[in-house]
């Protein structure tokens, strides 16, 4: 039979076991911890070539100063150990910085300085020290303009008129305005510009001139 003193013993070794705190309840949800993914690098080295493909067509004739141009990579860029560090389909951006036409046709040809100023890597933007080293361009005659007509135009009429005055005689003035606006349109076609023209889907190969480090994930 038990004892009065016995199950007052029971009784506190049973609150003693109930007291007792059970680690997988205590264990709240603010204090659980999620791994955190290690971001990983890989580099392309100095020196490197990146393929890509011209976005849209400039032109001397419209094309200014400062605008930029997109640029479509080809293919996978990969470093040395073979791993992918720039996927296709990433951009790379171009500034342009000077860009003139042939202004006449003894000029061999016009001007266009391009700054290559970003990459764009699974849509996180990097800073670039690069180069275009490739890039195929085209010359396109802009004939006789309006501008230039004008031009060879006002010549010969002051001409003209200026022949009447001095010499008085106005055919000889007539033949000598028809015989200085002929002569003045073979020298419009001779320096007539010739615009500087890179057409959109162009290649252009850029060469890295500093490492290009980028996020692997």
């Amino acid at each position: 039979m038990m004892t009065r003193s016995m199950f007052l013993g029971l009784a506190v070794v049973g609150l003693l076991a109930c007291g007792k705190a059970n680690p997988e309840v205590s264990l709240t949800d603010s204090t659980r911890s999620t791994p955190t993914p290690t971001a990983r690098t890989r580099t392309l080295a100095t020196g490197a070539t990146i393929d890509a493909t011209m976005g849209r067509t400039i032109t001397s004739r419209s094309t200014k100063a400062g605008e930029t141009v997109t640029t479509t990579i080809d293919a996978d860029i990969l470093d040395a150990a073979g791993r992918v560090v720039i996927p296709a389909g990433s951009t790379v951006e171009l500034t342009i910085t000077e860009i003139t036409p042939a202004r006449n046709k003894g000029q061999a040809d016009g001007t266009l300085t391009i700054q290559v100023t970003g990459v764009t890597v699974r849509g996180q933007d990097y800073p670039i020290a690069a180069e275009v080293t490739s890039l195929s361009h085209t010359l396109k005659g802009r004939g006789v303009t309006a501008g230039e007509i004008e031009k060879v135009a006002v010549g010969t009429a002051i001409g003209a008129v200026a022949g009447r005055v001095i010499g008085g005689n106005t055919k000889g003035a007539i033949i000598g305005g028809v015989v200085g606006a002929a002569g003045g349109t073979v020298v419009a076609v001779q320096t007539a510009s010739r615009d500087v023209v890179v057409a959109a889907g162009t290649p252009v190969t850029i060469t890295l001139t500093g490492p290009l480090t980028v996020s692997s994930v």
